[in-house]
């Protein structure tokens, strides 16, 4: 779940009978960036993070049927220190689908009609609103359009977690740091966009740690370049935990951040393409040597073509009185507009 994705287009319905491969948009910036061009839209979408509107009539779907996709959609978001849900929810029936819900990021319809011969998924993207991703099932009765959605349900929940993210980098686009993008892309040779409320914390030769603090949490991006190194699991741990030690003080004397390797976690996907670069993404806990701070991360490492040498760019959360799903996908979001 949440592997490579890729591209679909604005117009051109898909729509997908018998369980047929889904395409999946991926979260590449020409979405928002083209030729140098800003990404110019007549009504942005509104929602709040992670929240999607589910438009399914209750006289006409049994609790079954009900459950099963509310239980897919607010499943467990992978790699946190706590349950929370992947999406919230917002319920409809689809009679109360008017101009207002219209405008919102994401919404997943299910509509039943008699005389449908045949059941189908649509995919959409800024129907009335931009960025906006519509789900849309027809068919002739409730349990073949869940027949449907189960054929279909991861491509669903990625397809959804990317247009989540979109929204954070149309805002990071908007509210960018020109000072520190440049520092980035002088000392790495890469593109990263850099909303305006972080700062430098330090910089090394091959190390910069990117900082966000509040008086109750705080958000991080660490860039680093290593030479020789291949994208294992292992050898991904190992490096990001060599480059924590070194760097990045804990609260209290002589501790320092690590990777939590605690079963399934971290979670490895070995081939992962973001924009340009294909590498390995890891997700999964940090935990403080010596201290008990912890929380989650998102790293992404790849092989730069120019230098030969491997760049990571890494995303992590320190909120302990907090839900921290939206904090993650933030930086996960940002780490995920390296070009």
């Amino acid at each position: 779940m949440l592997n490579k994705l890729q591209h679909f287009n604005r117009k051109g319905t898909m729509n997908i009978r018998n369980g047929r491969k889904v395409l999946i948009f991926t979260i590449c910036l020409l979405i928002f960036t083209s030729c140098g061009k800003r990404f110019i839209v007549e009504h942005y979408s509104t929602g709040k993070a992670g929240e999607i509107i589910l438009i399914l009539d209750s006289k006409q779907s049994s609790d079954f049927v009900r459950n099963y996709i509310e239980k897919t959609l607010m499943q467990p978001q992978p790699a946190l220190n706590q349950i929370e849900p992947m999406f919230d929810l917002l319920r409809l029936e689809n009679k109360d689908l008017n101009s207002y819900f219209q405008r919102h990021r994401s919404i997943l319809q299910f509509e039943i009609d008699s005389n449908s011969y045949s059941n189908t998924i649509s995919f959409e993207e800024n129907v009335w609103a931009k960025p906006q991703v519509y789900i849309f099932f027809r068919g002739n009765s409730m349990d073949s359009l869940l027949l449907l959605f189960q054929q279909n349900e991861n491509e669903i929940i990625n397809i959804l977690y990317e247009n989540d993210l979109r929204r954070v980098i149309s805002y990071a686009l908007e509210n960018n740091d020109a000072f520190i993008e440049k520092r980035i892309k002088e000392r790495f040779g890469i593109f990263i966009t850099v909303p305006k409320n972080y700062r430098i914390a330090r910089e090394e030769k091959d190390f910069i740690w990117l900082c966000f603090r509040t008086a109750r949490n705080d958000r991080f991006i660490m860039i680093y370049r290593t030479s020789g190194l291949n994208l294992s699991r292992e050898s991904l741990i190992a490096v990001r935990n060599d480059k924590t030690k070194a760097y990045i003080p804990g609260a209290v004397l002589s501790a320092y951040p690590i990777v939590a390797e605690i079963e399934p976690f971290p979670l490895y996907t070995e081939s992962v393409g973001i924009g340009p670069n294909t590498g390995a993404e890891l997700r999964g806990l940090w935990e403080t040597v010596g201290d008990k701070m912890g929380g989650p991360f998102y790293n992404f490492s790849f092989i730069c073509s120019s230098s030969n040498q491997t760049i990571s760019v890494d995303g992590f959360v320190y909120a302990p009185t907090e839900d921290k799903r939206n904090y993650l996908r933030e930086v996960e979001a940002i780490v995920k507009t390296v070009r």
